[in-house]
């Protein structure tokens, strides 16, 4: 490949790059559940694998494993729907709240700015198309929400056959390779599952402190709220946005600027906690991406495969940099997907203890 000319090989590599995300946008029906199971699967690992060790066959395992995680999802969307319930029945007078609201605002601003009537409607309109396309992003979604039937499936056969695919690994490579490959297998076996268990606990408490803020600011369903802006935050530092920014518009919509003004408050605060002091405290001791490449990548996945693209793009970042860290030739990659070299920049609770006196220095 060195042969031929610089512009020819970087042509060649550009060309590729295209056609791979071609492929995975054409393929992103059949791609995406294989995808999210691989990182249920991994969440599941550590729990399938102590009852194993317990004597529990493997199949009963899984079944086990798989109908628990179920379970468990089914108590969420229960309780997300017992709580939608008032929320639902009072969706016209709600609605009805939400247009005399905008149009008030609408008024407010045209009085304040000297924007005509005529231009802020021209701006609603654009606003639109935008909600347009946002709309026919989660259709698309949606439509990739349906073929998940097959999610518990995969997860169960790749729990299932796991041994299996560790031994056709070994076959593919070289036996000076081995050993190198075999760290990677364990290293991601240990990292991802942690890291991913780590998402979760962030998720219930922010839960509870979305919750709590709403309820105090004097936010109509603040733990319906709670839940939905926690669940967003599955989605690494966009997600905080995306779901405050849901409960802002209902705010402004239903309530009073007053209101709005504090969820912005709120949000400043619970942003400053989960990217300061739970991310990196509960799961970013673990995968360890630097916040530029973890943005680029979140709309990057969001472009090619949607709100699913967003959720998954992190620990599969983590399991390359696992292998960029463990093949000599990938190390500059490795260190630059990472976050080492900013060390002393970061808040974390050690550092804390450090600035107050409470952790000697090493």
């Amino acid at each position: 490949m060195n042969e031929y000319p610089l512009l020819l090989r970087s042509t060649i590599r550009l060309a590729f790059a295209f056609l791979l995300v071609a492929a995975l946008i054409l393929t992103r029906q059949l791609l995406v559940p294989l995808f999210l199971s691989v990182m249920l699967a991994y969440l599941l690992f550590p729990y399938a694998d102590w009852l194993e060790n317990h004597k529990v066959p493997r199949i009963l395992t899984n079944l086990i494993v798989v109908l628990g995680f179920l379970a468990f999802l089914g108590a969420i969307f229960f309780a997300v729907g017992a709580l939608s319930a008032n929320f639902t029945d009072d969706f016209p007078k709600i609605k009805e709240q939400f247009e005399d609201n905008l149009q008030s605002i609408l008024s407010g601003i045209t009085a304040f700015t000297g924007i005509s009537s005529e231009g802020i409607d021209a701006f609603i309109r654009d606003l639109g198309e935008t909600g347009e396309y946002i709309s026919q992003l989660f259709t698309a979604t949606t439509n990739t929400l349906l073929s998940l039937g097959l999610l518990p499936v995969y997860t169960f056969l790749l729990l299932f056959y796991r041994d299996k695919f560790r031994d056709f690994i070994s076959m593919l490579i070289k036996d000076d390779q081995e050993q190198v490959v075999q760290k990677i297998i364990d290293q991601a076996s240990e990292v991802v599952p942690k890291y991913l268990k780590g998402l979760v606990i962030v998720c219930f408490i922010l839960v509870g402190l979305n919750s709590l803020g709403f309820y105090l600011i004097g936010i109509e369903y603040a733990l319906l709220f709670g839940i939905i802006a926690a669940i967003f935050n599955l989605i690494p530092y966009l997600g905080t946005i995306l779901g405050y920014g849901v409960v802002l518009l209902f705010v402004l919509g239903t309530q009073s600027p007053s209101l709005a003004f504090a969820v912005i408050i709120q949000f400043v605060i619970v942003q400053f906690l989960e990217n300061n002091i739970l991310t990196p405290n509960i799961t970013g001791s673990y995968v360890e991406i630097n916040p530029l490449v973890i943005i680029f990548s979140l709309i990057g996945a969001g472009l090619i495969w949607g709100l699913p693209g967003m959720l998954i793009i992190i620990p599969y970042l983590g399991l390359f940099k696992i292998v960029c860290e463990n093949v000599e030739d990938l190390k500059p990659i490795g260190f630059l997907l990472g976050n080492r070299g900013t060390e002393r920049h970061s808040i974390t609770i050690k550092s804390l203890q450090r600035r107050f006196g409470w952790l000697e220095e090493d």
